[in-house]
């Protein structure tokens, strides 16, 4: 990795119990707006709840709600 440069942190990198800030969704269209609807806007805390029995979908609070998402999606979740 070159020096000064930062690895983009994503929601998959999470581990249960840690949390982050959202400063963007990488995905675009009708996902992208889905999420939005349901919270996930920068600025927004999300917190790793689980991970599911065999892998996938993983289990994320957001505000005071839980929701499952596939590790692809969650991958396009940048935090901080």
């Amino acid at each position: 990795m070159k020096k000064g440069f930062k690895k983009v942190k994503t929601v998959n990198d999470l581990l249960p119990g840690q949390s982050g800030e959202i400063i963007d969704i990488k995905m675009q269209g009708p996902m992208k707006k889905k999420l939005y609807e349901l919270g996930l806007t920068p600025g927004t805390k999300v917190q790793f709840v689980r991970t599911a029995p065999l892998g996938d979908p993983i289990h994320i609070k957001v505000k005071e709600f839980h929701l499952g998402i596939r590790r692809d999606m969650a991958k396009e979740i940048v935090i901080r």
